[in-house]
């Protein structure tokens, strides 16, 4: 079994602003969705309720 981290933060060490990612850098959802799509992925509560449902 593997396990992979996936983890971003500004450079003020922000992780997220009312719902919002702080940032913006083409490909990165893709990027992450890629890797994570058909895995299991732990986050918390309300990463969770912004991303909706998941087929």
């Amino acid at each position: 079994m593997s396990i992979k981290i996936i983890a971003a933060l500004s450079t003020n060490r922000v992780i997220g602003d009312k719902g919002k990612i702080p940032w913006f850098i083409r490909g990165e959802l893709k990027r992450f969705k890629d890797i994570t799509m058909g895995h299991n992925v732990v986050m918390g509560r309300k990463t969770y309720e912004s991303i909706g449902k998941v087929p």
